[in-house]
């Protein structure tokens, strides 16, 4: 019975967590496609230095855009993982609190721009495995640029298209890195605000006495 309610207590987990990383995924995804479908396919252009200003401008506005989500999605976990743990401490049962969702943890930070990357690397591994697909070529030209322009441009095998995961996946985690340690110490800064209240308010109880 117990081992019973454990494996469902673990599904669950499991279960609610995928939703809360797949909401964090969602927004950078979108940006992500934007990005490669208003800009970074003019790198298919026959004119070298639109292409390569296309390309560069797509590429760090992807770069700059996960590195926000990730400070984002980072300081929103370390929020939710603080206010659980006062919750738990006044003896909270609610599911997502004695289950810890949402909360920070690092992996989450790599795992959350895979999401984003999978639909990329699926096309992408069509376009290898059967090539000349017009549909798989019009998805990697128009909505994945980011993963297909670069290597492609400079005459690499397809393959090496999989390695630019690596861009969004390391620039949203060091933002996701970054969002926990600015809230981190915004949250000492107040604990510090709070102590030097409490220190004040007591000095000035004892004054009275």
């Amino acid at each position: 019975m117990q081992n019973t309610t454990a494996e469902r207590a673990l599904g669950r987990k499991i279960l609610l967590e995928m939703l809360d990383l797949l909401s964090g995924a969602v927004f950078p995804f979108v940006i992500m496609c934007v990005i490669s479908s208003t800009i970074i396919m003019f790198a298919g252009s026959e004119d070298v230095v639109a292409a390569a200003l296309a390309l560069v401008a797509g590429e760090a506005f992807i770069i700059i855009a996960m590195v926000m989500f990730g400070r984002a999605n980072g300081g929103a976990a370390y929020r939710k993982s603080y206010l659980n743990a006062t919750k738990r401490a006044l003896d909270n049962r609610e599911e997502k609190v004695v289950l810890r969702i949402g909360e920070y943890s690092l992996w989450k930070g790599f795992v959350i721009p895979l999401i984003d990357c999978v639909p990329f690397v699926i096309f992408q591994i069509i376009d290898i495995a059967v090539p000349g697909t017009k549909f798989c070529a019009f998805m990697l030209e128009y909505v994945f640029a980011w993963g297909y322009y670069p290597f492609h441009l400079a005459g690499l095998h397809g393959a090496f298209n999989l390695l630019l995961v690596f861009v969004p996946v390391v620039t949203h985690a060091a933002g996701y890195v970054l969002g926990m340690r600015k809230e981190e110490r915004v949250r000492a800064e107040l604990e510090a605000q709070n102590e030097a209240a409490t220190a004040r308010r007591r000095k000035g109880r004892e004054g009275k006495k």
